[in-house]
């Protein structure tokens, strides 16, 4: 089966979480995707947020203080999920680095902003409720 990396970003504001709908998979999700050759998760999660809602995000987490002059410490994803998906014509593996981002500019090309309250109905998958209910616990961080 094949397995593959992925990175994903959730934006919280004002007790609301950014949300696409996946074509594919017929859900809501926060953005993300496979990370690309020659890409850090890091900066997977950043361009796939771009692409899908045409907003610039910064990946904000927790360090350790860890860098040095030859290593810089990332910040630390809020959940490492290793899921299989089922699209229509294929499963696959996906190793999931979820991180919490931070907005910096854009303007909102795709996507739906949804309250914390609504998180139980939205049409998504259990694991992702409760990401999503966890990251808030992040929110004034």
């Amino acid at each position: 089966m094949k397995k593959c990396i992925v990175s994903g970003g959730i934006l919280i504001e004002k007790d609301k979480v950014l949300l696409i709908y996946h074509e594919k998979l017929n859900k809501w999700l926060y953005p993300g995707g496979h990370v690309e050759p020659n890409e850090t998760p890091r900066e997977a999660a950043i361009r796939e947020f771009k692409e899908e809602t045409g907003l610039n995000v910064e990946v904000i987490g927790e360090k350790n203080n860890l860098s040095s002059e030859d290593a810089i410490e990332e910040p630390k994803p809020i959940a490492i999920m290793y899921e299989t998906v089922k699209y229509p014509n294929e499963t696959h593996m996906h190793y999931d680095l979820i991180f919490l981002v931070k907005f910096i500019d854009g303007e909102l090309k795709n996507g739906r902003w949804f309250d914390k309250n609504e998180i139980d109905s939205i049409d998504t998958y259990e694991n992702v409720k409760k990401i999503l209910k966890f990251a808030f616990k992040f929110q004034n961080v």
